[in-house]
């Protein structure tokens, strides 16, 4: 009898055991369907409403569009306290990446947070290749670092060049070269920083030409990539622009040589209602401060045509603009975020690119007061 007994307790023993890993399983699928259903649902929703903006024919109807966008906000609050506790687990990886590209009020704090889980769980993992993508996101914000404290960006660049030198996986590997190599394009144009991102490109193709990045591949990015730093870095002359304005009538980049341009890629649905309203604000003062100045703004804009000239009927929009429907013109730049700006001199030469703002306007301003700009330009290679 007793050796019955405890040959039982051993099979309830074993029995409990096998529920426990099996509840544990059970839970962690159920927790990771619940992240995806979370992200997939806003994926789903964002693409109906970019949809729907671009077919908003008239301004009025876009404007009631715009009031329609998804919410990444309460959909990242939803995320982050789903997974937070569950960092050192390899699920997470995913849909720690979907919070770097989706959520642009991701503080750094979480984003520290992030960082932190990768860099002591996560650095070797098969499923890092996503994150590494994700990184490229990785924004300091108004914050300033603790003494001490590297900014997030860096400790990003960092990270990535661990997983190239200690991540098994080759196409991991090459997903962290190119998003180093994208990474390092905020550091400047100085010759060393581009030597750096072609080896890093190289790697990428090598190592990972057709993992899918979004709609992408590797190749294409890595490809797109090369393209800006041989096309599209500062001190390289603008490509050429043919097209055409609000009414259909043609229009030319050449036609403004001789004064600095600010070159704004820009659409009504760039961003949330009240971003969208500054930004066009601030471009209107830009204009209105800069009358009778060897300067222009020129628009580079993908709303519908109709809903261009309403806005600059309504004098929202009070600059030139190139009408880029099809964003053919947006593809031969290869903007990838929006709105964009480049500011070019009275030769056409590239002398400034990014964000829309202050340092824009600054280095405009700059140019204008040179008597004898620098013509000089850099050979199409390096």
């Amino acid at each position: 009898m007793i050796f019955f007994s405890k040959c039982h307790t051993r099979i309830a023993l074993v029995a409990v055991a096998a529920m426990i890993t099996a509840s544990f399983h059970s839970t962690q699928a159920a927790t990771e369907a619940d992240a995806r259903a979370i992200t997939q649902a806003f994926d789903k929703s964002y693409r109906a409403w970019t949809a729907e903006m671009k077919l908003a024919a008239a301004a009025g109807s876009a404007h009631v569009a715009a009031k329609k966008r998804p919410d990444a906000a309460a959909a990242s609050k939803r995320l982050k306290s789903l997974i937070s506790k569950d960092l050192a687990k390899d699920w997470t990886l995913d849909y720690a990446a979907w919070l770097l590209e989706n959520d642009t009020a991701l503080t750094p704090e979480h984003q520290r947070a992030l960082l932190d889980a990768v860099e002591k769980n996560h650095v070797k993992s098969p499923r890092l290749g996503r994150f590494c993508m994700g990184l490229i996101y990785l924004d300091q914000g108004a914050e300033l670092p603790k003494p001490g404290q590297p900014p997030v960006r860096t400790r990003g660049m960092n990270l990535l060049k661990r997983v190239k030198n200690e991540n098994p996986d080759p196409k991991v590997q090459g997903q962290a070269s190119l998003a180093l190599s994208m990474m390092l394009a905020s550091l400047g144009d100085d010759p060393r920083i581009m030597q750096g991102r072609i080896k890093n490109l190289r790697e990428a193709i090598i190592k990972s030409a057709e993992i899918p990045v979004g709609e992408l591949t590797v190749a294409q990015i890595a490809e797109d990539e090369l393209y800006k730093i041989k096309h599209l870095t500062k001190g390289r002359l603008a490509p050429p622009i043919q097209g055409v304005d609000s009414g259909g009538r043609a229009m030319q980049l050449a036609q403004f040589k001789g004064k600095v341009v600010m070159l704004v890629f820009w659409s009504s649905w760039d961003a949330e209602t009240a971003v969208m309203q500054r930004l066009l604000e601030g471009l209107r003062k830009t204009t209105q401060s800069n009358l009778g100045k060897p300067i222009e703004v020129i628009g580079v804009n993908r709303d519908s045509r109709q809903n261009l000239r309403t806005l600059e009927a309504d004098g929202l929009v009070t600059w030139k603009n190139f009408s880029d429907q099809t964003q053919k013109i947006a593809n031969d730049y290869r903007v990838a975020t929006w709105p964009y700006c480049l500011v070019l001199d009275q030769q056409g030469v590239i002398r400034y690119r990014g964000n829309v703002g202050a340092l824009a306007n600054a280095v405009a301003n700059d140019l204008i007061l040179r008597t004898k700009p620098d013509a000089e330009t850099k050979p199409a290679g390096l």
